[in-house]
């Protein structure tokens, strides 16, 4: 009985500080991309950059849509850890042209995503 709970408290200890490597493998190794964010800024060519949440500004996740090239925006899901880099979470679009995207107005636009609509407002922050 006693190897038997000598066994599991190593295999228990082993787990435990694998799991403490993995996270702290992970904190050094993810970028959150928070680059994503700061570039989010509208301009006279991109005015609908910015940060976008669905409904209120309330949420702690949204989009960061951005100027990536001439008429085109990037389109990068954020939240509490980060943001996806550009390109990992939706193509680059125009907009005003995709089927994708509706603009009802410079703060508000509808957004298409598994066969249903939702509204995003444009915020001062994402977090």
């Amino acid at each position: 009985m006693k190897v038997f709970s000598k066994v599991t408290s190593y295999g228990l200890v082993t787990l435990l500080a694998s799991l403490f490597l993995l996270m702290a493998y992970a904190s050094i190794s993810h970028d959150p991309h928070w680059h994503i964010e700061e570039l989010a800024v509208p301009t006279p060519d991109h005015p609908l950059a910015g940060l976008w949440k669905e409904g209120t500004c309330e949420p702690p996740w949204g989009l960061a849509i951005g100027p990536i090239s001439s008429g085109l925006y990037y389109v990068s899901f954020c939240g509490p850890g980060g943001c996806l880099d550009r390109g990992e979470y939706r193509p680059n679009t125009p907009i005003l042209d995709d089927p994708h995207y509706k603009v009802i107005n410079q703060n508000t636009l509808l957004f298409l995503q598994d066969d249903s609509w939702s509204t995003l407002v444009r915020c001062k922050e994402m977090n």
